[in-house]
């Protein structure tokens, strides 16, 4: 089954930043959000393991 799409609504200033960093690299804002995510998730390792464990406990 496919997973629906989610949309957001940001501030504007965040999607001004947003869309400068992705012309700056040459970058698709969504690749930017998730490498953002990737990284945060990474500094968090606590918080990481506990979402993890919970996704790996739902069906």
């Amino acid at each position: 089954m496919a997973k629906k799409a989610l949309s957001f609504r940001f501030p504007e200033e965040f999607v001004t930043l947003l869309r400068t960093w992705s012309f700056v690299t040459e970058k698709e804002q969504r690749v930017l959000l998730e490498e953002a995510f990737a990284e945060y998730a990474e500094k968090r390792p606590e918080l990481k393991e506990t979402v993890e464990r919970i996704m790996n406990e739902l069906p």
